[in-house]
């Protein structure tokens, strides 16, 4: 602060000369915040004619600037009466220890480094304009005296050793920096690398993670063929059931009729022959509608899944298929012991068991066994339920056992069998059930054990 004629105290007005906008507006911001009044000037040319207009308190100047630098400024300055004791601080990076010289030679007050620390630069501001001066003329001739950071110190050397202690400190303060600046190129060429490392890395993990979704995709869309596939199969599967199942409620309505036919020509036909006759072929038309039913049941999605009872799912799944297995001759046996309920799709279960069964029906026609027989055995083992369908259709090939349950893998001939009913109910089991299917070979046919 300065005293003004009619007493009141104005803040010290400082000139900045800097023809860097970004730099000159980063430090008038940083005096304006400690109350100075700030002036800003372009270039030495502009700065000259503000110094003269509005006398300063304190010049800041940078050093390297068009027109004039701060080193012509400062000597100007110097040679102009009435502002030629105006405190000039110049700003330099360090970069040449000649500065030093140039500086003392124009008659600087003091230089800061760049990049400079705000509070040596407000601390050098503030003793500047106190007159606070760190060195003065001692009591003797070529004495001076020195006050620095609290402590007085007196030194007595001519101008000569003075200047050369200055460079050469300068000096080595200029390669510290040089140093630090060589440092800071190779960190920022360290971040350069750095940054196109990371931007490779990304680049290639976005790509890997577009591949693996594109591969995810395919294989979501082949699983859905598949399964489309696995559907249309046992569809033909289960038309052909249907015929076996319709077959002989179909010959005996056939027979019911020609006989009420045969009776009424003979004489024999009578009200309780009629009724007796009609009952047993509602019956079977009654039959064949459930069976009907079932089979819709069965190919309808489930949509939520539900707790069912493996025992009865496992008979009803059988029932579907019991004309076919009377027909080749195949005796089944259900062994149905303590097991929890399932937490799953129903339909989704009976599907795998009837790809099973279906296969063991294909191996007996194959291998042809005297007394074909199933057994099909429900029970429980450390909490989870271990549905086992073994044969004596004399077992699984070695070599293919390993095989077994990969996509389109079949050893049926063409046109009999399209490889992938174990594949899909395999799928079933391990993704929709959190369970495991596996086959063995036993003694005289094959083993498919199921765990959910």
């Amino acid at each position: 602060m300065q005293t003004s004629n009619n007493g009141q105290t104005t803040p010290h007005l400082i000139l900045i000369v800097d023809d860097s906008p970004t730099q000159a507006k980063l430090l008038e911001q940083l005096l304006s915040s400690e109350g100075y009044r700030v002036a800003i000037a372009r270039n030495g040319s502009d700065a000259l004619k503000q110094i003269e207009e509005l006398h300063p308190d304190l010049v800041i100047s940078d050093i390297l600037m068009p027109e004039m630098d701060g080193f012509e400024l400062c000597r100007r300055v110097r040679g102009i009466e009435g502002v030629k004791d105006t405190p000039i601080v110049l700003l330099t990076h360090l970069n040449d220890p000649s500065d030093v010289l140039h500086s003392l030679e124009a008659g600087a007050n003091y230089f800061v480094s760049k990049p400079y620390s705000n509070k040596l630069l407000l601390n050098r501001i503030r003793a500047i304009l106190q007159g606070d001066r760190a060195c003065r003329v001692g009591d003797k001739e070529g004495e001076v005296a020195i006050s620095y950071h609290g402590k007085n110190y007196r030194v007595q050397a001519d101008s000569a050793h003075t200047i050369e202690l200055l460079l050469a400190t300068y000096e080595l303060a200029a390669e510290k920096n040089q140093e630090l600046l060589g440092a800071k190129a190779s960190l920022s060429n360290l971040n350069r690398e750095l940054e196109q490392r990371v931007k490779e890395r990304t680049a290639a993990l976005t790509q890997e993670t577009a591949e693996r979704l594109q591969a995810m995709e395919e294989l979501r869309k082949k699983d859905e063929v598949l399964m489309q596939q696995s559907r249309q199969a046992a569809m033909g599967e289960m038309i052909g059931n249907i015929a076996h199942q319709w077959r002989q409620p179909l010959n005996a309505v056939g027979l019911l009729v020609q006989d009420l036919t045969l009776s009424y020509e003979y004489g024999n036909f009578s009200k309780e022959y009629l009724d007796s006759s009609t009952n047993k072929i509602m019956q079977m038309v009654r039959h064949m509608s459930q069976t009907i039913d079932d089979f819709r049941n069965f190919f309808t999605p489930d949509k939520e899944k539900t707790s069912f009872d493996p025992c009865v799912v496992v008979e009803k799944t059988l029932s579907l298929i019991e004309g076919s297995l009377n027909d080749k001759r195949i005796r089944f046996e259900v062994v149905c012991g303590k097991a929890p309920h399932i937490t799953g799709h129903p339909n989704e279960f009976s599907q795998v068991l009837l790809n099973i069964l279906s296969n063991a029906m294909d191996a007996f026609g194959e291998k042809k066994p005297t007394q074909a027989k199933l057994l099909v055995q429900i029970g429980s083992e450390d909490g989870r339920v271990v549905v086992t369908i073994a044969d004596n259709a004399g077992g699984i090939p070695e070599h293919v056992m390993g095989r077994i349950f990969e996509p389109y893998f079949t050893t049926k001939e063409q046109g009999k069998g399209t490889g992938i009913g174990l594949y899909m109910a395999k799928n079933i089991v391990e993704k929709s059930m959190n369970g495991s299917l596996t086959a063995r070979n036993i003694d005289g046919g094959a083993e498919f054990r199921i765990e959910v």
